[in-house]
């Protein structure tokens, strides 16, 4: 019976250990000593919310506001899956003429992801994010 027991309580101190601990991010610290400074992105994205969107067709188009159009705009995409950190996808923003970037759909897995658009246009901050499922 004792054997059995301590068995069982191995298996499980086994079984911690191997148990895959999913943060939200790795610099989740950092994130946050700089969220004064995303609170100001968010405020100077108020007024264009509406105009972006994500949009799944065939492929993955990132729609900006078209005020962004003809502006060297500096910054990222990030592709944020809730489920699994280790998926997320991060791309450089390029942005055709129409304001839009265009993602192909083969890296993406089936699932929810949290599309998070983070730049600079002219020493301004800029934040939007769209929920979209694959």
């Amino acid at each position: 019976m004792v054997v059995g027991m301590m068995s069982f309580v191995g298996f499980m101190v086994h079984k911690t250990f191997e148990y895959k601990v999913n943060k939200v991010s790795e610099d989740y610290y950092q994130r946050g000593l700089d969220f004064s400074q995303h609170m100001k992105k968010i405020e100077n994205s108020l007024s264009f919310k509406d105009e972006f969107d994500v949009i799944h067709t065939d492929v993955c188009t990132v729609h900006f506001p078209q005020y962004f159009a003809d502006k060297k705009v500096v910054g990222e995409v990030l592709f944020f899956r809730p489920s699994d950190f280790e998926k997320d996808l991060k791309y450089d923003i390029q942005l055709d003429s129409n304001s839009n970037q265009i993602f192909e759909l083969e890296p993406f897995y089936k699932g929810r992801y949290i599309v998070r658009a983070t730049f600079d246009v002219d020493s301004t901050g800029y934040f939007f994010e769209k929920d979209i499922i694959f």
